[in-house]
């Protein structure tokens, strides 16, 4: 018998035939949202907590490859362990203490340092003064434009007053009325933005912070939050044997935008990690004060 094709289908709802009940069906829709994580469009599944403070942080500096647990206390290499020494020979291993407290100890002590802080701020002033002259001169060229158009829309008003048939300047008119729109649209979104106040003492908050954060992480309550503002201070961690190859030394990779977050006390948005918020005057100073400078980085 040949397939009915499916335009001459007849489809006709029945709901006593349903193996799943509407209510139901809309319960379970809803837990499928609730399983999303909040403020993202990932499913909970995808966005696992980190199973230890610095898990998925830690970078083999031989091979580049990741570092994770290969016992109940003990961090290393697992290229060296799952792939062979064809391409990593670093089998030395860090313990999950030894790890967090120096990591820790370099994020409060050393991350904001105050010279650097200071040199940051004389580049991020002489970048934001650099941008500013570029806008106003960009500025400047759109108001002088908008004051010809205003004057020639003017003298066409003049000229029909004065009895020129207005047919005969309608598209003229109507030209320079777009522009004029134009022209204010563009001067509405380049309004000189007021640059951000960097306090003198804002290592010392920075510090202040990082100790609290540190303290939460032994408060149950405080917990989860103080390992993802922690987490979101460092971009990386790279883990490479010592001269001697007697031991692991650490090199670790500041995340900048994650520092200034915290340094200048901006307020993380309920669902959104700090790393990955947009947050608009961190990311301004990021952007302009971060112009040629390396991650802050800092040898353990």
């Amino acid at each position: 018998m040949p397939k009915l094709h499916h335009l001459h289908w007849v489809i006709t709802e029945v709901p006593e035939l349903r193996i799943i009940e509407q209510p139901l069906w809309d319960e379970a829709k809803a837990r499928q949202g609730a399983l999303k994580t909040k403020g993202t469009i990932d499913n909970i599944w995808d966005r696992r907590r980190p199973r230890t403070l610095f898990s998925g942080l830690l970078k083999c500096g031989f091979c580049g490859g990741g570092f994770s647990k290969v016992s109940q206390t003990q961090f290393g290499c697992s290229t060296a362990r799952n792939k062979g020494k064809s391409l990593c020979t670093n089998r030395l291993t860090i313990s999950k203490t030894d790890l967090e407290e120096r990591v820790l100890g370099a994020l409060q002590d050393n991350l904001m340092d105050q010279d650097l802080l200071e040199v940051f701020c004389k580049e991020y002033a002489k970048e934001r003064n650099r941008l500013n002259a570029e806008a106003e001169h960009g500025r400047g060229a759109l108001e002088k434009e908008l004051a010809t158009v205003n004057r020639d829309h003017a003298k066409l008003v003049d000229a029909i007053i004065a009895g020129i048939p207005a047919d005969q300047v309608k598209d003229k008119m109507q030209a320079l009325t777009e522009r004029r729109k134009a022209l204010e649209a563009q001067l509405s979104h380049t309004a000189p933005s007021d640059p951000i106040r960097i306090h003198p003492n804002m290592a010392a908050t920075y510090q202040t912070r990082v100790r609290s954060l540190i303290s939460g992480l032994s408060k149950t309550g405080e917990m989860q939050e103080a390992q993802e503002a922690l987490r979101s201070l460092v971009d990386k961690i790279v883990l490479q044997p010592s001269p001697e190859r007697a031991k692991l030394d650490i090199v670790l990779e500041g995340a900048l935008s994650g520092l200034l977050t915290l340094a200048l006390g901006v307020k993380r948005r309920k669902g959104l990690s700090l790393k990955n918020q947009a947050f608009d005057n961190v990311g301004e100073l990021v952007l302009v004060a971060g112009v040629g400078f390396e991650p802050t980085t800092f040898r353990l």
